[in-house]
Parts: C-alpha cells; sequence; structure tokens
C-alpha cells in the first residue's frame, strides 16, 4: 500500500470587548456606546504533506511481517528540518501452528509471539515557534512617562505617545526540528480451554529524543525562555491483561476481564549538560516557587519541596519573659527573623542552621507504580450486569488547598477547614498543624501538603434487559434493551481532598497537582435501545 495525505489549517480570531455601555437594551448594537477596553485579532496557518507506504507479508499463517514507512512535512518546522522520517516493522509467529505444538493444542489452543519497533513523530508546536517573533505595542496611555513605557514598546516620537512600537519577543530558532519517540514491543497471546481463557503480555521500551520543550534560557540572552528540541525521557512498562468465561449455561453466562500495567519513566537528557530543571506548577498567584524538579535518573515531574517536621515546640525555645528564641542547633527559616512556637519547621538537610531554598528535595512521585481495571459481566433470562471497578496505587498528590484552607495566612477571608480547629495553640501544643500566623514559612511546599493518591473506584455499573422474541414479533422490531447505567458511585482511598483521580496540570512535568479542582460527579442514566 502506498499513498500521501494533505492537510492544512487557517484560524482567525477578531475581538472587541467594550465597558460601561449606558443601553444595554440594544444588545451588540449598543457597543458602540461603550468605552472600547481590548480589541484583539489573530491569525494562524500551518501545512503538513506526508508519505506513506506498507507492506505485508504472511507464510502460511505461521509467519507475519509487517514494514512501513512515512515521511511527514510540517510547515512549523523550517526548510532544512521540514521533514521527519519514521520506519516501522513488526513479526508475528502463530506458533500453534507449528507440529510440535499439536499434542496440546486441546488445552491450548491459540498462541501468538509478537515483536516490534518503530518511530514516530511529533510536531505540537505554536505555528511560528522557529521565528524570531515581535510584539507590536501601542502607547495612548495618557502621556509619556520615561523609561516603563520603553520597555513596554512605546516609541513617544516628537512627544507622541501613540507611535506604534515594536519590541522582539522570541529569539529563532533555526534548528527546530521533530520530536522523535523509538519505541520496541514484545508480547505474547495465549487461549486456553476453547478460549474461555485469553491471556495477553505486553513489555515495552519507548525512548523520546528531541523533546520539544520551552526551555529556559540564560537571562544574558534577554529572554526568558525559547522553544527547543531539548532532552531524552525513557518509558518502560509492563501490561497483563486476562479474559475468562468463569460459567457459560444457556441461562447464565459469567465473564471477566483484568488488567494492570505497570510504567516507569526516566529522565535521560536535558538541556546543554543540565542536569536538572525546575518547573512551577502554578495554582494560585501567591505561590510562585518551583514545586516540581526533572532530574537525569529520576522519574521526569517529581514533587519538590522541603520535608515538615511539625511545628516547633516550646521546648525548641530559650523563653525570656515573652521572648522566645531558638535553641542553639535548633535550625529556622531563613526569611523569618522571628520564629515562634506553633510555626511550621523543616528538615535542615545540609545542616548548616538555616533552613533555605538548598535544604529542597525530591518529596513525592506523581506517577502510581500500577493502574489497573478488573470488569464483571454477567447475563441471566435476559438480564445483563456489568461492574468496573478501576484503581491507581502509588502516586502521591499534592494537595495545594491545603496551603489555603488549612494554614490561616495567605486569605484572611477565608474559611479554613474543620481540622484547622486542631491547629498549634498553648493549649493544644502537640498539634503539627501551624498556628495562625503570617509567618513566610507557612506557605512553603513540602510534605505537608503530600498525601497518597491510590484508590479504588467503583467506575461504572450497569443494568440491562433484552426483551425476548416473543415480545419482538408483537411489537414488530429486532431488538429492545431498556437498562439504567451509574458511574463514579463510591471510591475507597485516604486522600483527604474530594477527588484522588485529579491533576490541574495537563504535562507530564507537573503531575498530580490538586487546587481546588471539581471532582467527578456521581451520574445516572436511563434509557432504552431498539432496533428494527
Amino acid at each position: 500500500m502506498g499513498g500521501l495525505t494533505m492537510q492544512s489549517s487557517t484560524a482567525n480570531a477578531y475581538s472587541m470587548k467594550t465597558k460601561d455601555i449606558p443601553n444595554e437594551s440594544l444588545g451588540m448594537a449598543g457597543m458602540g456606546q461603550g468605552t472600547p477596553s481590548q480589541i484583539t485579532s489573530s491569525q494562524a496557518e500551518w501545512s503538513m504533506f506526508s508519505y506513506l507506504g506498507r507492506v505485508n507479508y504472511n507464510y502460511k499463517s505461521k509467519y507475519y511481517l509487517t514494514a512501513s514507512f512515512r515521511a511527514d512535512g510540517s510547515s512549523k518546522f523550517p526548510s532544512q528540518n521540514r521533514f521527519g522520517y519514521f520506519p516501522s516493522t513488526s513479526f508475528a509467529w502463530n506458533f500453534m501452528e507449528e507440529d510440535f505444538m499439536k499434542p496440546i493444542a486441546s488445552v491450548l489452543n491459540n498462541g501468538k509471539f509478537r515483536l516490534s519497533w518503530g518511530l514516530t513523530g511529533n510536531n505540537r508546536v505554536a505555528e511560528y515557534d522557529y521565528y524570531a517573533q515581535l510584539e507590536i505595542l501601542q502607547g495612548g496611555r495618557g502621556g509619556y512617562t520615561g523609561i516603563s513605557d520603553l520597555i513596554s514598546g512605546i516609541y513617544p516620537f516628537n512627544n507622541v505617545v501613540s507611535t506604534v512600537g515594536s519590541i522582539p519577543s522570541s529569539l529563532p530558532n533555526p534548528n527546530l526540528k521533530w520530536e522523535t519517540t523509538g519505541q520496541t514491543n514484545a508480547g505474547i497471546d495465549l487461549s486456553f480451554l476453547n478460549d474461555r481463557i485469553n491471556f495477553t503480555f505486553d513489555w515495552y521500551n519507548k525512548i523520546t529524543s528531541d523533546l520539544l520543550l520551552l526551555a529556559s534560557l540564560p537571562v544574558s540572552s534577554g529572554f526568558g525562555s525559547a522553544m527547543k528540541n531539548v532532552g531524552k525521557v525513557q518509558n518502560q512498562g509492563l501490561e497483563f491483561t486476562l479474559n475468562t468465561t468463569n460459567i457459560k449455561t444457556k441461562k447464565f453466562s459469567w465473564s471477566t476481564n483484568f488488567n494492570i500495567s505497570f510504567n516507569r519513566n526516566k529522565v535521560l537528557e536535558l538541556t546543554e549538560n543540565q542536569l536538572s530543571m525546575l518547573t512551577n506548577g502554578y495554582f494560585d498567584q501567591g505561590y510562585t516557587s518551583s514545586n516540581y524538579i526533572a532530574k537525569i535518573g529520576y522519574p521526569i515531574g517529581m514533587m519538590y519541596g522541603y520535608i515538615y517536621e511539625g511545628t516547633y515546640k516550646v521546648e525548641d525555645f530559650d523563653n525570656l519573659g515573652s521572648v522566645y528564641t531558638l535553641k542553639p542547633g535548633v535550625a529556622r527559616y531563613a526569611s523569618e527573623n522571628a520564629t515562634k512556637p506553633g510555626y511550621p519547621k523543616y528538615a535542615d538537610l545540609n545542616k548548616d542552621g538555616v533552613i533555605d531554598s538548598n535544604d529542597q528535595t525530591m518529596i513525592g512521585r506523581g506517577d502510581p507504580i500500577h493502574t489497573g481495571g478488573f470488569t464483571n459481566n454477567f447475563e441471566y433470562a435476559g438480564f445483563d450486569l456489568s461492574i468496573f471497578l478501576q484503581w491507581s496505587y502509588g502516586a502521591d498528590l499534592m494537595n495545594a488547598n491545603k496551603l489555603l484552607f488549612e494554614s490561616g495566612n495567605k486569605r484572611k477571608e477565608l474559611n479554613q477547614y474543620a481540622s484547622y480547629s486542631d491547629r498549634w495553640t498553648f493549649d493544644n501544643q502537640t498539634s503539627n498543624i501551624p498556628t495562625v500566623s503570617s509567618s513566610a514559612s507557612n506557605g512553603l511546599i513540602s510534605t505537608r501538603i503530600m498525601e497518597d493518591g491510590s484508590y479504588l473506584r467503583l467506575k461504572t455499573i450497569s443494568l440491562g434487559y433484552s426483551f425476548s422474541n416473543s415480545v419482538l414479533k408483537k411489537l414488530k422490531v429486532s431488538k429492545v434493551r431498556a437498562y439504567v447505567t451509574a458511574q463514579n458511585l463510591f471510591t475507597l482511598t485516604n486522600y483527604s481532598g474530594y477527588d484522588p483521580e485529579v491533576s490541574i496540570r495537563n504535562s507530564a512535568l507537573t503531575p498530580g497537582l490538586d487546587y481546588s479542582s471539581y471532582p467527578r460527579a456521581a451520574s445516572m442514566n436511563v434509557g432504552i435501545n431498539v432496533g428494527f
């Protein structure tokens, strides 16, 4: 098989916003009477052209070979790197067709070994990321105010502040190219006892190189970041699937599906001999420090912060009247001059007597050890019942809600969790929940907000009834099935938040972040399917 594909996209967006409209009854027609506050417009185009080909070979239904190749050209990359080339091949051996397997064919009725390798590409960047871009700004803010106007792009020629000016907003990257993922798979499929037991095993090793990433730049460049091909990440994993027909009679049947998968990822390279890269999973403007780290030799997107040791107790201080002074050897937070009993306490990892950024470390992992699902299907006398359980084990969650609702330090107008009533006070000195204060240390990312995100969830349960043939003949239809389906009925977890299946940031660099996320709602559907 051979072929080619062509695709393109053009996007235009125009927007005008006005405020203080005196006559809202006119609707859109009254916008001209208001005060224009924002006018925006944009246009973007991209296109892609691809060649593809595939060859399949089958010898006696015993040996299967597939080879394919595709060349993809994308306008998102400069001309010398426009095309990426991605071959792949796979081999399968149906060993049950071999003569030496015939003696056990009554028990093992199907067996296949699979092996494959291939490259795939990724071009998911903005349309003009490899260009040097200019940002055009216009003045007219009521007068030239000095250097701040120059920085913002206003060019006050002859003291006319409405002159349009432009500033460079990004550096060019003429070497930008396709991100490439190479993957090797090996697997085996087995069926026993006339397909009543089916087992599938897969192993994979995937290495992604030349990652397309908005990488940090030295401050001396004049720019904060640029789109570059940097880094290399490895993903290895095992997947197991077991399908069984447990009972099958004329009136009753019961079948089961079980699957479990293990995945481990590791950072192999970063940009230009970089050993680690910090990332901020933004969730509130009051918290701007980096809370994730990608480090060579470790999983990508590790949580990063301080190790929480509870609260400072009275015995940590020398008390001179109403003045509390930390005893020698008790570390204090560097940005805090007057540490008091009840303030949060963190581990001094480098033992220099001061808690600062040098004491931050990896405090959690957002990826689970394993995930899986377990489904049971039942049928009896026209009724069918399906129960699906889903789980995840071993992932950590960063419950950033606690920084606002179990700290009492940032937003005085906010209510607090009920657990905050057990905070440290002189009447409750054993508590490890910080006391009410505006201390700088009260909002640090630490193990205090890290929680186990493991869960077991009743994801879906469905009950249906299919009417008998005698009823269908009277109704003159071929099929009628009434059903009721419920989802997310209950979840078993130790996580204190609303939902352990959460991350407000859709990035491998910032997994498992929970901040005011909306939980998955329990739902119920009732319906009927009719076939004619």
